[in-house]
């Protein structure tokens, strides 16, 4: 332990290890010496009983503070492995009270974006994506949680305080699964987070999601929609992931923009976009189509 900050996460099997090492870890520890933060790359489970066995490693994002590795720095920031760090970002820490979680809003994402109009970014994500709800509380009754708050935590980042919130997660951890919806632990983590009331909001530019960009800023890039019967379908994600990617000379100008315009880029659901990202781009005039 050298500093009183770390960041935190989970590289768990040889294909994330592998990403985060190509991907990520130059930007993250450029971030991480510029604001004095340890990182600690959690490689192995912190839990091997039937319950861990029967989920996603994504659920023991709630057990990191009770890791000896983590448990006696002052702030921890879990970041998810598949998020980019743009290094002239201000320090995150310094944006959260210490006895808040900073967290992004999952749904603010859309209704910041164009004020007034988010139906219309809910409408087309729903037209691609599929999503069955389109506000926090259709989310919350579509996990079969109540349903009394009005926005939803990106569990992707989050600003925590080891000795006060990590009773919380473990509570998440032991006493939920996996809900109808196929988050993880988002779901049932974000309705505990709000119904502590210990949840402080970040600038949205702290755990940008690059689906919503697409959404939003570059709808273009977004796939036709499908008509393919299924047996097609399948073997199309077998092959190719989720979609074929579009243009590389016109997605890859997109990423670049989208990497310098926010402070922390994350690709869930959208890996394969992340080897096109130049994360060494210092400005917009060096993005070229």
């Amino acid at each position: 332990m050298k500093n009183k900050k770390a960041i935190v996460t989970l590289i768990i099997g040889d294909y994330y290890s592998q990403r985060w090492h190509k991907l990520c870890a130059a930007n993250w520890y450029k971030y991480a010496a510029l604001y004095d933060y340890d990182i600690i790359c959690i490689d192995q489970p912190l839990d091997e009983s039937q319950l861990a066995r029967s989920r996603s490693a994504a659920w023991q994002k709630c057990l990191i503070l009770s890791d000896q590795r983590v448990r006696e720095y002052e702030r921890v920031v879990w970041i998810d492995s598949d998020i980019f760090i743009n290094p002239n970002s201000p320090c995150i820490v310094s944006h959260v009270p210490e006895d808040k979680v900073g967290a992004v809003s999952a749904f603010a994402q859309f209704n910041e974006s164009l004020p007034g109009k988010e139906q219309i970014l809910i409408n087309r994500i729903i037209e691609f994506w599929n999503w069955p709800y389109r506000n926090a509380k259709e989310y919350y009754l579509g996990a079969l949680l109540p349903n009394f708050f009005d926005q939803v935590v990106q569990t992707g980042v989050m600003v925590l305080s080891p000795h006060k919130h990590n009773s919380i997660l473990e509570y998440t951890y032991h006493h939920y699964n996996d809900t109808p919806l196929g988050n993880f632990e988002m779901d049932a983590l974000s309705y505990e987070l709000l119904k502590a009331n210990c949840v402080h909001w970040l600038d949205d530019r702290f755990n940008k999601v690059w689906l919503t960009c697409m959404v939003r800023d570059y709808p273009f890039l977004l796939p036709p929609k499908n008509t393919e019967i299924k047996p097609i379908r399948v073997w199309k994600r077998l092959t190719r992931g989720h979609y074929q990617l579009p243009v590389k000379k016109v997605t890859v100008p997109a990423l670049n923009t989208a990497f310098l315009n926010n402070y922390f880029l994350h690709f869930a659901g959208t890996s394969q976009y992340m080897p096109w990202v130049d994360t060494n781009i210092k400005s917009w005039q060096d993005i070229s189509l």
